[in-house]
């Protein structure tokens, strides 16, 4: 099944969930006789206002019977002590009532909720992953660090509008990097960015079963690394290289998000000579693009020997 489906059924569950609370809770109202007779009553003014109105025809009579039964009913629930609005589906997402779609486009709780499915496939934990924070004392230049994750929160906030599709962030072992990409993804997530993280060692992994896998199953593969708005890929160089597979999928993933102005998250230790050597130069091109991408160098020391 596949990331979308999946997304799809999961909100459609808490929309049957929200509907079936209050359709419980109006059966339960609706055994009193008193309520199930004004609200019976209530149903049948709507219709003959409408009727009335699409006719032209005056319905200010019925518009106060109306208005007169339905203060009556909310008085008897009162007293009951319900509360109406128990009684109206109180859906999760109140901007596409837990369809999913908005004037046939996806909601940003569609969004969150294939990023979530995305990040659960790959096994990591995100209610453990990082978020962002104002302290910076661990750091050995904390206002400069400051600066670097306050431009990559702007950044997944202006994500449609930025001309970068490539975020390059370079440093050595222990500086935090991964803290930081960690902080983007789960910030991404919370505005309804649709994300897919992996690190360098399952990207270039699930590159090797999309290259042995059969025609049928590669478009559900792949579409996991090119359908989403931010791909995170966490300590590039890391992984162990693959003939025909490492620099060949890498460069195919990036060439293909670049090419439809999606946007990737990259951390490496490698500095610009290591990277090239390593993935060449096709790969090289695209992460050094000078108008597409941002290179962000990750000074300090490290900061597990530092604890």
């Amino acid at each position: 099944m596949s990331v979308r489906l999946k997304a799809e059924k999961t909100i459609l569950k808490r929309k049957l969930n929200a509907e079936e609370v209050a359709d419980s809770n109006l059966n339960k109202v609706l055994k009193d006789e008193s309520v199930r007779v004004l609200f019976v009553r209530c149903k049948e003014l709507v219709v003959e206002i409408a009727r009335l109105e699409v006719d032209g025809l005056d319905a200010s009579k019925q518009r106060a019977e109306y208005n007169e039964k339905r203060e009556l009913l909310a008085q008897v629930l009162k007293s009951m002590g319900v509360d109406k609005s128990d009684m109206r589906p109180k859906y999760q997402c109140t901007l596409c009532k837990d369809t999913g779609y908005v004037s046939g486009k996806e909601c940003e709780c569609l969004k969150k909720e294939m990023s979530l499915e995305l990040i659960r496939q790959s096994g990591i934990d995100v209610d453990n992953m990082a978020t962002f924070d104002n302290d910076f004392s661990v750091f050995d230049n904390p206002s400069k660090v400051k600066a670097i994750y306050e431009k990559m929160k702007k950044y997944i906030e202006q994500i449609s509008d930025t001309q970068y599709d490539n975020v390059l962030i370079l440093g050595n072992t222990g500086v935090g990097k991964t803290h930081l990409i960690e902080c983007m993804t789960t910030y991404a997530i919370s505005k309804g960015v649709s994300v897919k993280y992996s690190t360098a060692f399952n990207f270039n992994q699930e590159m090797l079963k999309f290259h042995c896998a059969r025609l049928e199953e590669k478009g559900a593969i792949m579409e996991d690394y090119l359908g989403c708005e931010i791909l995170f890929i966490d300590d590039l160089g890391s992984e162990t290289k693959i003939n025909n597979v490492t620099n060949e999928y890498l460069y195919s993933v990036i060439n293909e998000r670049m090419q439809n102005h999606k946007k990737t998250v990259i951390t490496t230790n490698l500095d610009f000579g290591q990277i090239q050597d390593a993935y060449g130069e096709r790969v090289f091109s695209r992460l050094m693009h000078k108008k597409q991408s941002l290179k962000i160098n990750f000074e300090g020391s490290d900061l597990r020997i530092k604890k």
